[in-house]
């Protein structure tokens, strides 16, 4: 049985000439002749679709994906329908081009079907219409290098009551061509290139909800920068009249003002010809959102424009001069038409500090701000907490921060890209994996990362992308990495025999001339991107970091096909890691120290000092079982004590590889202390940034999924949890009881029910519980005490503080 969009046609405002930043509006009246409470509505967009039905919002949609298979998503909607004369408004938009996070096919579109028998018969009686919107300006500037464009709204050419008003509109049309003005609308059957097919969404929809800003901070005016009425980018006048205010900011009370419920009203004073008032306001938590105003008793010569940052600061707002942060200018205005005046913008946008810049006001003017917030309906129903507060707001910051980076996709920032880039992918993986359970994000952005190959078979390192200069090998063998994550999280082998095709042609390209010396080692193809980490690895001639990878992903491909049941390609993948192996060993190890070296130079000579990022992958492969002491001792403890060493050091990124070995050895205390020295000053933002420099002022995201691993950290550590056999129906029990803190409760939720480790000390030592479901098989370590077993249910336990728990 064919699908209902399928009998259904992809429609759109104006022909494909005319879709570069283009908002569409859809309306379609209808009658039902009676209730019907399970009625669905199947619905899509290319891209992206904003659905109300009788004037309340429903939901956003589609995940991204690619036309030859668009996603679409199913929505509940009975409830929302009653009896007699309903309306169903669609905003949609297509930024006509491509970017870091959609491909652009030269075509748009909205396809809608119903599902319900009196939806059915409603839907048969009416149609569509649909327009341009009149109210945005197309000509604006894109809101960063990454993601679509700045949105400058006129409410004298719409005031939204297409949405909101039971009257439907005039002045519409729903036909294909229009004589009037001779323009063309897109109507096209269901199939037509490119969309040759379409597919469920496979992960729910996003959780929305309405929040205000926190408080004002202060407030400053002065005249506007000449050319302020007409620019395409409002970041950049901005800029230029913040620049003239300096520190000359007064404080945010002498602006009346009250929260609401839901919202912050505020009463901005009169500027005059010319001038502006500027008010920052603290958002309070970090958003992913889009900005809902509400003005009243405007003009209508009143211009609102909007400046969205990262953070506060030294208490001043914090804005990218033009053409740093990837060319940064998060910014939106309105200009207001007489009356009140109510307005949703339409893009997710990751902010902590918003600039309202009021302009032209020749009178006071209330208004009204709220937070449409947005993100995957995680559960989050893992837990951390300990008696070190500083511990469990880090653990608090990096949820918060998975949150706010999980969206139709892992992103690695909602501000400035919202790309699924893999390399933070993998990070976010393992974090939703400890603190929630759900495999779904991680499913769907495998596939997605498959959708897009370059010619030499390697995946992009986020997709679907524009961007053919982020092609990187090593996000590449991550992506196969990630196939044997979701296999160890469910179990589930299906998805690597799916995807075997795709993980051939990347590893294919491992084999090829450009990439293969003749010497048996990967070489610097410099086509490429050879990410490796933000750090001073060497990326050119023979890069040992790059060998390591692909001989660890061998490792995983051989491991997949044996649970796959593909014997007769067992053979291939375990013939290359093992000659791989040979080949390391015998090229960058340094015999003398016993440590690993980080390149071959032009002659094929060992060069460089031993680097944080190859010990690890030594202890990951378990490459060096001689050097081990030589390693920690080196290198990686150095390291994680603050102490210089000679190589290149992890980031605050790939330190999430190097702090997980180093807790395997029972180093949780210097893996505690490492956390607090880079994690800390993190905390007054309430997320974790992208790399321990970021800081404020600098132009690196401060909410970074990709840093937002302690959670995991400290569910292995102190919890003493850690995974070991494919969905999770073994575990490794073996918490270690560090100096200062007393008690710890975590709980890790899997396919097999959740795992609960608690303990605190009292006089006489440590007591705790371990809580396994039926069919999980612990192996427990405890301090002065034989190894044993426990399957299914709890396990009381006490050590004596004599038996040296305390960690040190």
């Amino acid at each position: 049985m064919n699908h209902p969009l399928t009998l259904q046609r992809w429609i759109w405002p104006e022909g494909y000439m005319y879709l570069y930043n283009h908002f569409a509006q859809f309306r379609r009246d209808l009658v039902l002749a009676a209730d019907d409470p399970k009625a669905l509505l199947h619905i899509t967009a290319d891209k992206s679709y904003k659905l109300f039905i009788n004037g309340q919002y429903v939901c956003r949609g589609p995940a991204r994906g690619y036309q030859e298979h668009w996603p679409f998503d199913t929505v509940p909607v009975g409830h929302l329908l009653r009896k007699g004369h309903n309306w169903i408004s669609v905003e949609a938009y297509n930024p006509g081009i491509s970017t870091f996070c959609y491909l652009h096919l030269t075509r748009a579109g909205l396809l809608c079907a119903p599902q319900g028998k009196q939806l059915e018969k409603a839907w048969e009686k009416s149609q569509w219409q649909f327009r341009r919107s009149p109210a945005h300006a197309t000509q604006t500037a894109r809101l960063s290098l990454q993601i679509d464009f700045q949105e400058h709204v006129d409410m004298n050419q719409d005031d939204r009551s297409w949405i909101r008003s039971a009257d439907a509109p005039a002045g519409w049309d729903g036909r294909i061509f229009d004589p009037q003005n001779g323009m063309h609308y897109l109507s096209q059957p269901f199939g037509t290139p490119p969309y040759a097919n379409i597919e469920p969404r496979g992960i729910p929809l996003l959780r929305e909800w309405i929040r205000g800003p926190r408080r004002i901070l202060r407030a400053a005016g002065g005249p506007s920068a000449g050319g302020w009425r007409d620019t395409q980018n409002v970041s950049w006048h901005w800029d230029t009249e913040l620049l003239a205010i300096g520190e000359n900011w007064r404080d945010g009370a002498q602006i009346p003002h009250k929260l609401l419920d839901d919202g912050l009203e505020l009463t901005l004073p009169p500027t005059g010809a010319g001038k502006f008032c500027a008010v920052g306001i603290d958002v309070g938590d970090f958003a992913a959102a889009n900005l809902i105003v509400e003005a009243d008793g405007a003009t209508g010569g009143e211009v609102l424009d909007f400046q969205y940052d990262q953070a506060d600061a030294k208490h001043l707002p914090r804005s990218m001069r033009p053409g740093q942060g990837c060319n940064a200018a998060m910014s939106s205005r309105l200009r207001l038409a007489p009356g009140d005046n109510r307005h949703e913008f339409y893009q997710l946008l990751g902010f902590q500090h918003l600039t309202i810049i009021a302009r032209e006001l020749s009178a006071p003017l209330t208004v009204r701000l709220k937070l449409r917030c947005a993100g995957y309906p995680f559960t989050f129903n893992g837990q951390f907490t300990s008696s070190d507060q500083e511990l469990d707001e880090i653990r608090r910051a990096c949820q918060r921060t998975q949150q706010l980076c999980a969206w139709d996709a892992y992103v690695d920032t909602p501000w400035r890209e919202q790309a699924q880039w893999w390399g933070d992918a993998r990070v976010q993986a393992c974090n939703t994996f400890h603190m929630d359970g759900d495999a779904r994000l991680l499913a769907r952005g495998i596939r997605s990362l498959a959708g897009q190959i370059c010619p030499q078979g390697l995946t992009y390192g986020h997709a679907p992308t524009s961007s053919d200069w982020c092609i990187l090998p090593d996000f590449s063998l991550t992506w196969v990495l990630t196939i044997w994550d979701y296999y160890f999280q469910t179990g589930d082998a299906d998805l690597f025999v799916e995807q075997y095709p795709a993980v051939r042609r990347v590893m294919d390209y491992f084999r090829s001339p450009a990439t293969l010396a003749a010497n048996g080692l990967l070489q610097y193809d410099p086509r490429f991107w050879l990410f490796e980490d933000w750090s001073t690895l060497p990326k050119e001639t023979y890069p040992c970091f790059l060998n390591l990878w692909y001989l660890l992903t061998l490792r995983h491909v051989e491991k997949l096909c044996r649970v796959a049941g593909m014997k007769g390609e067992i053979a291939h993948w375990k013939k290359l890691a093992d000659d791989l192996r040979q080949k390391i060993l015998g090229h960058f190890l340094d015999r003398k120290s016993g440590l690993l070296r980080p390149a071959l130079d032009q002659r094929g000579k060992p060069t460089g000092e031993p680097s944080v990022h190859d010990q690890t992958l030594a202890l990951m492969l378990d490459l060096l079982p001689d050097s081990q002491m030589a390693i920690l001792d080196k290198v990686l403890l150095p390291f994680v004590r603050g102490q210089e060493i000679a190589g290149a050091k992890a980031s605050a990124f790939w330190s999430f590889y190097t702090l997980r070995e180093l807790g395997k050895l029972g180093f949780a205390r210097e893996a505690i202390d490492f956390i607090r020295r880079g994690w800390g000053p993190m905390l007054p933002n309430g997320t974790t940034w992208e790399g321990f420099d970021s800081g404020l002022n600098s132009g690196s995201s401060t909410c970074h999924a990709w840093t937002s691993h302690p959670a995991v950290h400290f569910n292995e550590l102190l919890g003493g949890i850690r995974q070991a056999a494919p969905a999770w129906r073994q575990v490794d029990f073996a918490p270690v009881f560090v100096s200062g803190i007393d008690h710890c409760d975590v709980s890790i939720p899997t396919p097999q029910g959740m795992i609960r480790s608690t303990w605190r000390r009292d006089g006489a030592g440590i007591q705790g519980e371990l809580s396994v479901p039926k069919g999980v098989k612990a192996s427990i370590r405890l301090p002065g005490q034989k190894p044993r077993t426990h399957s299914g249910g709890k396990f009381a336990w006490k050590v004596d503080q004599s038996s040296g728990a305390s960690g040190e």
